[in-house]
């Protein structure tokens, strides 16, 4: 259990570090502070950075030198309106959220007085007018949506409320669509498509009607599957080019479809096909979550991928499981986990006869050992170090090694030289050796093909590290920002939040003409304020 917090100043640290962790923006977190501590917004702002306000003044001074600025001017602004305080201009505000990281209006307490427009309150009442059908819903249009039967099974209470909230769902997403309520679908969506990621409602166990399948399961062959499969593959192309928002809803309702086949019950000699199947769906389901920072339900995903995998005897899936695991380990914090994951996704993939997917366990086995490496003790790290080469070097062998016809090459499309040489560039400055680590980088960018849109960023921003460690700071912005723009394509959080921890690497040249550039091009990106 947390140790309680035993002072103010920590409890508001651990705030910011729990939701910054989770993926909230600043402008909720912000909104948090405001709620909880009883702040304007002002200083919601401040606190929920965990500036002081001598921290603030001194950004303000590197980034604006020639306007002066105090403590004693910033402590007005934020008691105002208060008789102690002073009203903040417009140009200070605007400075104020660049600091921030938000909207200038969102840095204002403001009145609403449009009650007094006529005008919008006859917008209001238009929009209040009953459609022809009734804004509610009759028992007849939900038993419509409904299934009859009772839920099947013994269940806890948590789990029949978890079932009886998705016939919710589900009835009153079709109450919404007749309506033609754009705003009441968008919400409805929304939150479906949560419930169905989270772990806490995972329905491989209790989709148990054909009809959730939308065809009859003793038609099942390969035609069906393939269709699924080739969806599954288009949704994984929209996540590399336009990231995981793009795409999971997509894959979560065939997720819905082939467990509902399979718990229908498909003919034997499909099942094990359609198990597989079901297996790359979780598997693709917890990739997108890992990209929208969400681990626990990544994780949660690939255990379920891993089971469906072992129940159909697919070597090369349980390889590939396995693999991804280990890369979402790693990126968590517990490389000796991603480790282990590597080292079985190795061997499942020499099982399945796969060199492509044996170079790819390699590569991500690689990348646990020099996370291994930065946080081993002195005598152990040059062990791991040792590991990490000779597991570079053999992804490099396997790799070269495969055949046109590899049984995993479906599995693996994007990974070639480009990926397997920006993951050599990561072990090099992971252990210490950015100017070889620069010249590779430099050559990966080539080899990566530009429709993995998150993989040709990632080599951006390996390569702008790069030159922060060698202090060429102009050459870091500019990768930097071609890291930045390709991240307002692929609006993967994980990717926005790497680069935007990679920029805070430079604060100690945040005073330079680059950098100040480099934050002119974040601004145009939308990626800060």
């Amino acid at each position: 259990m947390p140790r309680k917090p035993r002072s103010l100043k920590e409890e508001m640290d651990r705030l910011t570090t729990e939701l910054r962790d989770r993926g909230a923006t600043w402008t909720e977190i912000a909104r948090e502070f405001q709620r909880r501590y009883r702040l304007n917004s002002r200083q919601a702002f401040r606190e929920a950075h965990r500036y002081t306000q001598e921290r603030v003044v001194d950004e303000w001074r590197a980034l604006w030198p020639s306007e002066p600025f105090s403590v004693r001017k910033l402590g007005s602004w934020e008691a105002w309106p208060a008789i102690t305080g002073n009203e903040p201009p417009v140009a200070g505000l605007n400075r104020l959220a660049r600091i921030y990281g938000c909207r200038a209006r969102d840095l204002v307490d403001g009145e609403d007085h449009t009650a007094s427009d006529q005008n919008v309150m006859a917008a209001r009442a238009r929009d209040a007018v009953p459609s022809p059908r009734p804004a509610t819903l009759a028992f007849s249009e939900i038993q419509a949506v409904l299934p009859s039967q009772p839920l099947p099974g013994p269940m806890s209470p948590a789990q029949q409320r978890e079932r009886e909230y998705d016939r919710l769902v589900q009835a009153f997403t079709d109450w919404a669509t007749q309506m033609n309520r754009r705003d009441a679908l968008a919400l409805i969506g929304a939150a479906a498509t949560s419930a169905y990621a989270s772990p806490l409602a995972d329905r491989a166990d209790e989709s148990q009607r054909p009809a959730m399948a939308g065809a009859d399961p003793s038609r099942v062959d390969d035609a069906t599957l393939g269709h699924v499969q080739a969806v599954l593959r288009h949704a994984m192309r929209q996540e590399d080019a336009l990231g995981p928002q793009a795409a999971l809803a997509t894959v979560l309702a065939q997720r819905q479809l082939v467990a509902g086949l399979l718990s229908a019950g498909v003919p034997g000699h499909m099942r094990a096909k359609t198990l597989s199947l079901l297996a790359d769906i979780h598997r693709c389901t917890a990739w997108m979550l890992f990209n929208l920072n969400d681990f626990r339900g990544a994780d949660h995903h690939y255990a379920q991928a891993r089971e469906a995998a072992h129940q159909a005897d697919d070597d090369a899936m349980c390889s590939m499981v396995l693999a991804n695991w280990s890369q979402l380990a790693t990126w968590r914090g517990d490389p000796r986990l991603g480790v282990e994951h590597a080292l079985g996704a190795l061997a499942w993939g020499q099982r399945a006869g796969s060199r492509l997917l044996t170079a790819y366990a390699c590569d991500v086995g690689a990348r646990a050992y020099a996370a291994v490496v930065r946080r081993s003790a002195r005598g152990e790290r040059r062990q791991d170090q040792a590991r990490c080469f000779r597991s570079v070097e053999q992804a490099e062998r396997e790799l070269h090694g495969a055949a046109a016809d590899d049984p995993g090459a479906r599995l693996v499309p994007f990974y070639g030289e480009g990926q397997y040489l920006s993951t050599k560039a990561g072990c090099l400055l992971d252990t210490g050796d950015p100017a070889r680590a620069l010249d590779v980088a430099t050559t990966a960018a080539a080899g990566i093909d530009p429709a993995f849109v998150r993989n040709a960023a990632y080599i951006r921003l390996k390569t702008a590290q790069a030159h922060l460690e060698l202090r060429d700071i102009e050459q870091a912005c500019e990768h930097l920002g071609e890291a930045a723009r390709l991240a307002a394509r692929n609006t993967s959080p994980r990717l926005v939040r790497s680069v935007m921890e990679t920029r805070e690497k430079l604060g100690p040249w945040h005073r330079t003409r680059s950098v100040a550039a480099l934050d002119e091009r974040l601004h145009v990106t939308r990626l800060i304020a």
